[in-house]
């Protein structure tokens, strides 16, 4: 294909998700994902084009929280463009959807699955926020999994780098909760605080307290534990 046809065609393609991505923003993803259609019909035979499409219509989904629906399209773009995520030109895509794949499998809670390409995708070059995120959720994935060691580590990394508030409250609970398991209880107990004042979503308050009063106990600190468990009766 000529140069300036692919570059006309790169035009029509990204016009096409400009008004999609607008209809998504007001909640019209019907006529988006009409746009989105048109939009892979013009790229047919260009591999880079359609996978940038399906990624696009994977986040659409993933928005909308449709994420089964996302996973098993993102997992098809494996197959369907293994061959060109080989290529240099391809493998910033590949570690996207890899990236994707990973955190929608943490938010469904297969965590078995999660694992292994959260792991793969801690050795990607991102920016610092997505880098955290990543190991925010790859220390959490370890702690749903009891694997403790492992994910202290990844949450002081997340640390490191700066957590972003949408992280925050689940941050502070799963980095407690690890340290807790490791006997850590003042470090443990600090978390748990932490998490109490980030508010948010994220573990219900009355699990929050429970976390905080069970740290206190720990510490022999019986008045304030017996506060924090009265206070988790109290919270939803």
């Amino acid at each position: 294909m000529p140069e300036r046809d692919a570059n006309d065609l790169q035009k029509n393609i990204e016009c096409l998700l400009n008004e999609a991505s607008s209809y998504q923003k007001v909640g019209q993803f019907r006529d988006a994902e009409t746009l989105i259609s048109q939009a892979r019909r013009l790229a047919k035979g260009n591999s880079q084009a359609s996978a940038e499409i399906d990624l696009f219509w994977a986040m659409s989904l993933i928005e909308q929280n449709k994420r089964e629906q996302a996973l098993q399209i993102l997992s098809a773009m494996l197959i369907e463009y293994g061959g060109w995520f080989k290529n240099p030109g391809g493998q910033d895509l590949y570690k996207l959807v890899q990236l994707q794949r990973a955190f929608s499998l943490m938010h469904l809670e297969r965590n078995h699955e999660a694992r292994p390409l959260l792991e793969e995708a801690e050795s990607f070059q991102f920016d610092g926020e997505v880098q955290s995120a990543i190991h925010c959720q790859l220390g959490r994935c370890y702690h749903e999994l009891s694997l403790y060691t492992l994910a202290k580590p990844q949450f002081e990394r997340a640390y490191a780098l700066g957590v972003t508030e949408d992280w925050q409250t689940v941050f502070h609970y799963y980095y407690g909760y690890t340290l807790y398991e490791l006997k850590d209880f003042q470090l443990a107990k600090r978390e748990f605080i932490l998490c109490l004042q980030a508010g948010g979503s994220g573990p219900a308050p009355s699990m929050r307290y429970s976390m905080l009063a069970a740290a206190s106990r720990k510490l022999g600190e019986h008045d304030e534990a017996r506060f924090y468990e009265k206070k988790a009766e109290e919270v939803p």
